[in-house]
């Protein structure tokens, strides 16, 4: 009975073996297989499909193969190094997506979508004036779109550019006049510039707009800017020098 049952193990072991050894031969066939299709690909635009559909898989290697194959074809190809851009960006290999998007923007100056992928690099490595640059650039061609006003407003601030913060929070409003993180900003903008009457405008607002839209945390946080500004009026112009200059009581 033992040296049955040992047989049937060294029978099982070998077929194991034996079906490992045959998917592993699959799957480098298989690899092999979609290396050559790729290789027969003579349509950058084709190449750059496949790169994205190797990005969602994470396969970022293969992605960036072939397009490197799409710009062998036609090195002047911006979309392959914008999608270059992509791909290393959220690989996390910053130092190659800068690279890949200066390329883009060096083959065509109004191309928008690498200049915003600039303006993302920069401003993740907090080089807010480089970004803030990027994003004037696009503001050019791009006029009408809120959210592009809103993130120059964010890098004005960042910089401490108080009075363009205002200007450009203001010009999204103009055309999203519910954007309540836009009024909510604002508030901190006004408060900064000691403009308490525009401060306590945009409060109500900010308090309109989170009682319609149930946002509560944006509420909680206009009712203490609104506690704060109150206290902040009721203090002499000598009283405010004197909290808010050194040396402090």
């Amino acid at each position: 009975m033992g040296i049955k049952m040992i047989k049937l193990f060294q029978i099982n072991g070998f077929f194991l073996c034996l079906l490992l050894f045959l998917f592993g031969c699959g799957e480098q066939k298989k690899d092999e297989g979609e290396e050559f299709a790729s290789s027969q690909i003579k349509d950058p635009a084709e190449l750059i499909k496949l790169a994205v559909s190797k990005q969602v898989t994470g396969a970022y290697d293969e992605a960036i193969d072939a397009l490197d194959q799409a710009l062998g074809i036609n090195p002047s190809y911006e979309q392959a190094y914008y999608q270059k851009g992509l791909i290393y960006e959220e690989w996390d290999r910053r130092k190659e997506a800068l690279e890949a998007y200066q390329k883009a923007v060096e083959i065509n100056q109004n191309y928008n979508e690498a200049r915003l992928g600039l303006a993302s690099l920069y401003d993740k490595s907090v080089l807010n004036d480089l970004a803030l640059e990027q994003y004037l650039r696009v503001v050019e061609t791009k006029k009408g779109d809120p959210e592009l006003y809103f993130k120059i407003a964010l890098e004005y601030w960042y910089l401490q550019d108080i009075p363009k913060t205002a200007e450009y929070y203001n010009k999204v409003i103009e055309l999203n006049k519910d954007h309540l993180q836009a009024h909510l900003n604002l508030i901190s903008v006004y408060e900064r510039m000691k403009d308490w009457e525009k401060a306590l405008e945009e409060i109500t607002i900010v308090k309109q707009l989170s009682d319609k839209t149930q946002n509560q945390q944006a509420m909680d946080i206009a009712e203490n800017k609104l506690k704060f500004i109150k206290g902040r009026m009721n203090l002499t112009k000598k009283d405010i020098k004197r909290k808010s200059e050194p040396p402090f009581d």
